[in-house]
């Protein structure tokens, strides 16, 4: 798996990534210094973004367990 180091550094460290990168709406939110209604929605699309970046990281694991030789 020396070949990918995307994959093999999304396999380890993958829920890590995706809280990260689930948690920039916020920041960039809270910097910006926005609404109480425009952080809700920062919060929300957080939520979404996580969801959706923690769904990759799965399909990464899957095909690297199944396709790639260990």
């Amino acid at each position: 798996m020396n070949h990918y180091p995307i994959l093999n550094l999304l396999v380890r460290h993958g829920n890590l990534v995706a809280i990260v990168i689930g948690l920039l709406p916020v920041v960039f939110a809270l910097g910006l210094n926005v609404t109480p209604a425009l952080l809700a929605a920062a919060v929300v699309g957080s939520i979404v973004l996580g969801l959706f970046v923690r769904s990759y990281v799965e399909l990464v694991r899957v095909v690297t367990d199944m396709l790639l030789p260990q």
